[in-house]
């Protein structure tokens, strides 16, 4: 009996060792063309499960994969051969790495300024009265505000609040 029980044994092991070498797995590296600094969290999908490169840019992938495709939000994807890999994928940087920009501009008037800081306070209380009043509509008062010469808008404003008023009271 103890020669059946080596067969089966021997059997044994042969099967797993058999299983094991068709599942056998490299693992490879994912860096940066240019920096040659590893890539964390790419994408890496082939015709097993996806999986992801670590923080030291890593992934492993079972030998059965004829393709792999790489992609990540950064970096143009790319669809390789196994066959083509030794050991280190590269990939290229969407990004442009702009060392620096000096912008140069002049100043707008003071002027320039109180007008646009009045119109924003106008377009503010506007949008306020929109809010509490949604069944307002179309409010044409900005558009005519535009064509109406200010010195004919002198009490715009004030009617303006005292309509905020009455619609914030209703409300």
């Amino acid at each position: 009996m103890p020669p059946m029980k080596t067969r089966r044994t021997l059997l044994l092991l042969t099967a797993i060792a058999c299983c094991t070498a068709a599942q056998a797995q490299h693992s490879r590296v994912v860096v940066d063309v240019e920096t040659l600094m590893p890539i964390a969290g790419v994408n890496v999908v082939g015709s097993g499960a996806p999986t992801t490169t670590d923080s030291l840019g890593h992934y492993t992938m079972a030998d059965s994969c004829r393709t792999l495709l790489f992609s990540h939000v950064n970096y143009e994807s790319r669809l390789v051969n196994t066959d083509e890999i030794a050991d280190t994928v590269f990939l290229i940087s969407k990004l442009l790495n702009v060392k620096e920009v000096v912008v140069f501009g002049k100043p707008k008037p003071r002027e320039d300024l109180k007008a646009l800081k009045k119109r924003l306070r106008m377009e503010k209380t506007e949008a306020q009265l929109a809010a509490a009043n949604p069944n307002a509509g179309f409010n044409i008062l900005p558009l005519l505000s535009r064509l109406i010469p200010k010195k004919w808008q002198k009490n715009t404003k004030k009617a303006r609040r005292e309509k905020l008023k009455k619609t914030l009271e209703e409300y």
